[in-house]
């Protein structure tokens, strides 16, 4: 009996499909497709690591059973969700600015090409860059800047690694805006066997 171990089978690498275009789609629209499968933002709360929202939240929101639970408002001024919303364009354009680095809106729901309910929608995408091609924009505020304290946390890293396992890219950048005037840059590095 030989202890030689198999060659590795090399896995072929294959774009995301573009399952939806967003563009035109309003929030109660995109929240429907979404429901259809595991997005990035969920990736942490799927696993129990997300300091936002639980497993349990997480099946409730998927199953359509999560009609007693308190939703964001995505206009309430004092809602982490709106500042980041209004804030991530600009977080994206000083990105540009601090790496050089181009980036452009997807404006789609994205699919993985083999695992269908693997879906993400990414901030933007990174174009012309050897090293990086997705950017995750995100904003902190003082109630949330602790979780950021020693880098990158725990359930952003899963978010983005699951947007790198969807669309079969190697790295991307988180771009961090901590209490509206420092930014952060971190690269996430998934290496891809191909």
């Amino acid at each position: 009996m030989s202890n030689s171990l198999k060659p590795e089978r090399r896995i072929k690498i294959q774009p995301a499909l573009k399952l939806v275009r967003t563009r035109d789609l309003n929030r109660d629209q995109w929240l429907t497709v979404r429901k259809n499968g595991i997005g990035s933002s969920d990736a942490a709360a799927a696993v129990g690591l997300n300091p936002y929202k639980s497993q349990l939240e997480l099946w409730l929101e998927k199953t359509g059973r999560d009609g007693n639970l308190p939703k964001t408002d995505p206009n309430d001024e004092s809602s982490p969700m709106y500042w980041g919303i209004l804030l991530e364009p600009f977080v994206a354009a000083h990105y540009t600015k601090h790496t050089g680095n181009k980036v452009r809106r997807i404006n789609a729901v994205l699919q993985h090409p083999v695992e269908p309910w693997m879906l993400a929608n990414i901030d933007r995408e990174v174009i012309g860059a050897p090293d990086v091609q997705i950017l995750e924009c995100k904003t902190t505020g003082i109630n949330g800047v602790r979780l950021w304290k020693e880098g990158v946390p725990e359930y952003v890293q899963l978010q983005v690694m699951h947007q790198l396992a969807v669309t079969g890219k190697q790295a991307a950048d988180v771009a961090v805006l901590i209490c509206g005037q420092e930014l952060q840059i971190s690269t996430a590095l998934i290496e891809m066997r191909r």
